[in-house]
């Protein structure tokens, strides 16, 4: 089967690119899941368990630019391997853990390392392997992310009523295995013929202009890092603490409360493909979709300590789930804005680095300050004001104009239009 952009091994690449993300996003969006019962049985403080899923997130996202690399020297395919046996050791290791401090390095460091690495794989797998299609293959990756959120949950949770914290670990590595296997499509695409001086001309265009320059150069893309970075320290802590935010001041038990989950997910599905699309249109601008979207959502996390019912959580978190979509459903195409297809890769290494500080230092503070004062209400406070806060941090980008990274925009464009693909040197595994 011939391999081009928008054929049929395309498809097959998205295909992989979904189940893999079904299986990886979801664990750690579940670790709410987690946290009771390894607070439980390793009699431990919520800040002190809250670091287990967040060093899971921040390593994979510290060390994303690592994976990038291993994408761009060795395949898309090959770094795929190497996160899916990452995952599946930390894992193993993580479930025979007899102390917390084990499951920093085992389910911190190689479960999100591996989970990461997969993860911008299939991320950038529906970028290179799509041109014309490009904003419908990234909305159903992006929605995947939203299934995983419903399809994980409700798995995790059967596992753990079925065979514990250790059995849903091991379960896990279980599937691990199979993001390994649907890496196989990962092969390069065929290169195109150039068959006259134009084409060729463009090609060398867009290589000069990309050596000229590197991602951290691109003011806007930095402005974008930095709202990022700001934004995620407050947009997973309600995610993280609301189960044992409902156990402890709502007197609402765990097996209604993770339900939760599933209202966000359901409705970060329809927002994710719908923001994806919409940003296509050339009167709507996607930074201004992500501004309004983490805006309504950090207002929304002010609102919590307000919340006493759980009729009143349900809307909360659906109105979650709709600004996830505008927030992070069309994150790889923000990076693609900023940064342009030829640099892409590298641009979503560090972007993924922004999200893990934020990630990484967000959970385990507000639930520092639940234990400190006894309530979750400074907590959720100070993260809607940081979301608002890193939000605002988008608007400097109209201040900014980058001429050259337009101009390289516009080259891409042109190739594009004369039907060549510029496809990377990739060694096969």
């Amino acid at each position: 089967m011939e391999r081009r952009p928008d054929g049929l091994w395309s498809c097959l690449v998205c295909a992989a690119s979904i189940l893999s993300i079904l299986i990886t996003t979801g664990g750690p969006y579940a670790f709410g899941l987690l946290l009771p019962p390894l607070m439980d049985e390793f009699n431990t403080t919520r800040q002190e368990t809250a670091w287990v899923g967040s060093l899971n997130g921040a390593f994979g996202h510290f060390l994303n630019p690592l994976s990038v690399h291993v994408a761009d020297l060795f395949g898309l395919r090959a770094a795929a391997i190497l996160g899916s046996l990452s995952g599946i050791i930390g894992l193993c290791l993580a479930s025979f853990s007899q102390k917390l401090w084990i499951m920093f390095p085992t389910y911190g460091f190689l479960t999100g390392f591996g989970f990461m690495t997969i993860f911008s794989v299939s991320v950038l797998a529906a970028l290179q392997y799509f041109v014309k299609w490009r904003s419908i293959a990234a909305g159903l990756v992006a929605s995947a992310t939203s299934v995983s959120m419903f399809a994980m949950t409700q798995m995790i949770q059967a596992l753990l009523s079925a065979f514990g914290w250790r059995g849903a670990m091991r379960g896990m590595a279980g599937l691990c295995f199979i993001c390994g296997l649907s890496s196989a499509v990962y092969l390069p695409m065929n290169k195109a013929k150039e068959n006259n001086e134009l084409k060729m001309k463009t090609i060398e265009t867009i290589k000069k202009k990309e050596n000229e320059s590197h991602v951290l150069k691109n003011r806007r893309f930095l402005v974008f890092c930095a709202s990022i970075t700001v934004t995620t320290l407050g947009f997973y802590n309600p995610i993280i603490h609301i189960i044992k935010h409902c156990q402890q001041e709502l007197n609402i038990p765990e097996e209604r409360s993770f339900m939760l989950y599933t209202y966000l997910a359901v409705a970060s599905l329809i927002s994710r493909f719908v923001f994806c699309k919409l940003g296509d249109f050339q009167c709507v601008s996607r930074f201004v979709l992500y501004r309004v979207s983490v805006v309504i959502y950090g207002i929304c996390v002010l609102l919590l300590p307000f919340v006493e019912t759980f009729n009143s959580l349900v809307v909360i978190f659906v109105v979650f789930g709709l600004m996830d979509g505008g927030a992070f459903g069309q994150f790889s195409l923000l990076v693609l804005n900023c940064v342009g297809q030829r640099k892409v890769n590298q641009g979503w290494g560090y972007a993924m680095f922004s999200v893990g500080f934020g990630m990484g230092l967000g959970p385990p503070l507000a639930g520092y300050m639940a234990d400190e004062f006894g309530s979750y209400d400074l907590a959720f406070y100070i993260s809607g004001v940081v979301l608002i806060a890193g939000a605002a941090i988008t608007l400097l980008i109209k201040c900014i104009k980058q001429p050259a990274r337009i101009e390289v925009i516009e080259e891409e464009n042109t190739a594009q239009k004369f039907g060549l693909l510029v496809v990377e040197k990739v060694s096969v595994l």
